[in-house]
This record gives C-alpha cells, structure tokens and sequence, in this order.
C-alpha cells in the first residue's frame, strides 16, 4: 500500500462511500475488515480510508440528529458525491459495484 499523500479520486470517493452507506457508525475505523479489503484495492492505508468514511459522517444527517459528528473538515469530493447519490441508494450500489469490478480486473492482469 502506498503511504503517499495522493488526491482522492471520484472513484475512490464513490467506493469509499458505498462502504460508508454499509456500515454502521461504529465500524468506521481502521481494523474493520471491509475498509482493510477496500483500502488494499485503492492502494492506500486501512487509516487513510477510515479518516475518508469519518469525513463522510460529517456530512449525515441522521448522525447529526443523534448529536453525533464526524471529522470537522473533509474534501469537496466527498460533498459532490454524497449529493448526487445521498438520495439514489441504487444507483451509487449500481455504480460502486461497477467501478469496483473495474479496478479489480485491471488488477488481475
């Protein structure tokens, strides 16, 4: 896994979001098996991943309700992509699910 500070892209802000939408609030942390599996895909640190699924917690709603924040600070990436797919659940699975396949068989070769 790469340590390097890279840019997150929309793909992986896409992924990073489908995995937000599937855990709860507490399995937002690094030791969690699906954001070790997600982050050896992107090439980047269970850690990094984590911080990234904490910063999409800051922008739902539902966790602000029960008086629960996530990081105070994220990327613009994040907020563009919870925008579109906050409401289309289907179509971010559709699309994750895509891209994820994708990356996997450009791996494979």
């Amino acid at each position: 896994m790469s340590s390097s500070r890279k840019p997150w892209s929309r793909v992986e802000h896409i992924l990073a979001f489908n995995l937000y939408c599937k855990l709860p609030f507490g399995g937002l942390h690094s030791r969690e098996p699906e954001n070790v599996r997600l982050a050896k895909i992107l090439g980047r640190t269970p850690g990094a991943v984590a911080l990234k699924l904490n910063n999409f917690a800051r922008l739902d709603p539902e966790l602000r309700a029960r008086g629960i924040r996530g990081m105070e600070h994220g990327a613009k990436g994040e907020i563009e992509v919870w925008e579109e797919f906050q409401h289309d659940p289907e179509a971010l699975a559709f699309e994750s699910e895509r891209l994820l396949a994708q990356l996997t068989s450009r791996k494979l070769e």
